[in-house]
């Protein structure tokens, strides 16, 4: 369907609906869905926005009804209908048979951060690459009192056309893409510029989200072997080759346990903690080993810990 801004002259045709403007920012989401930015969340706000049911049909007696099936007033190809409140709907326009053309569902789109959880601090949709291979995962996590659904996704590359495909999980709550064109051995000059339109009702939230691989690389957790009386630390099997050109620093925590809570290598503060690119570690008796890596070469995020008791 084809959206157009409606003239001066169709405003004068609705000059009986008073003071109520007529929406001047709005855009297409997908084919049949309009979305209207304009801050709704006032009490009692309304806003005119104009639809068309196709440009075949103009100058047609064209009959426009709800989702309920309720009838409008007005009739013809090109309409005003009034959004109140944030209370979209869907416009569906027939002919003086009752064969139906087309339809329209209108969506509003505001600032606010209310379907999905975060903070503006530490953000809403994080993302996590445990190699350096392309893929990637990011993550989300729904407010229980509203009913979310993706709208759309878009996933592109700042200043380059890309090649990056998103499919979303059966969890609803990630998406997993893969960068097609990315080259792991040459440096990441651009930004994935990932936005993602969240919908609840007939309200809109985007949420959009710049980084590179490097950002947002971790991991997974190392691997732990004992031989003899040294600890072999090895790379995670899903790290990216050449270890060599893709090195690792270890962080090393000692702990000795004399509780089973104070075992928690993520909350035991160690009185010394370790760094080392080395893979060997002397085992000693009674201590308990943690062990977690980050990309030697980058201050991305550390790998979840793993211990040798």
């Amino acid at each position: 369907m084809t959206l157009i801004v409606i003239g001066f002259l169709i405003v004068l045709s609705h000059a009986s609906m008073g003071s109520i403007k007529v929406a001047e920012n709005y855009w297409t989401l997908k084919s049949n869905e309009l979305v209207v930015v304009e801050d709704m969340t006032k009490y009692g706000s309304k806003v005119l926005v104009p639809l068309v049911c196709g440009e075949a049909f103009e100058g047609q007696n064209i009959i426009w009804k709800t989702v309920s099936g309720e009838k409008l007033q007005v009739q013809g190809n090109r309409i005003l209908v009034m959004v109140e409140e944030r209370q979209g709907g869907t416009y569906t326009c027939y002919s003086t048979e009752g064969n139906y053309l087309n339809h329209t569902l209108v969506l509003v789109q505001w600032p606010y951060r209310k379907i999905i959880k975060g903070t503006p601090e530490h953000g809403y949709i994080h993302c996590a690459a445990n190699n350096y291979s392309g893929f990637f995962q990011c993550f989300w996590t729904w407010d229980e009192t509203r009913a979310g659904k993706i709208a759309q996704i878009k996933v592109t590359r700042s200043h380059s056309v890309g090649n990056i495909s998103c499919s979303l999980d059966s969890s609803a709550n990630s998406i997993t893409c893969q960068d097609h064109e990315y080259c792991p051995y040459a440096e990441e000059l651009d930004h994935i510029n990932l936005t993602i339109y969240f919908r609840s009702n007939y309200v809109i939230e985007a949420y959009f989200l710049p980084f590179q691989i490097s950002d947002i690389v971790r991991p997974d957790m190392v691997r732990i072997r004992k031989k003899n009386n040294t600890l072999e630390l090895q790379y995670p099997e899903s790290w990216s080759t050449p270890f060599s050109y893709f090195p690792l620093t270890f962080q090393v925590k000692e702990i000795r346990c004399r509780k089973k809570a104070d075992c928690d290598c993520s909350n035991h503060r160690s009185l010394k903690v370790n760094l080392t690119q080395e893979q060997q570690w002397p085992l000693k008796k009674g201590v308990m080993v943690c062990v977690r890596a980050q990309d030697d070469l980058c201050n991305s995020s550390w790998s979840k810990w793993n211990k040798y008791k």
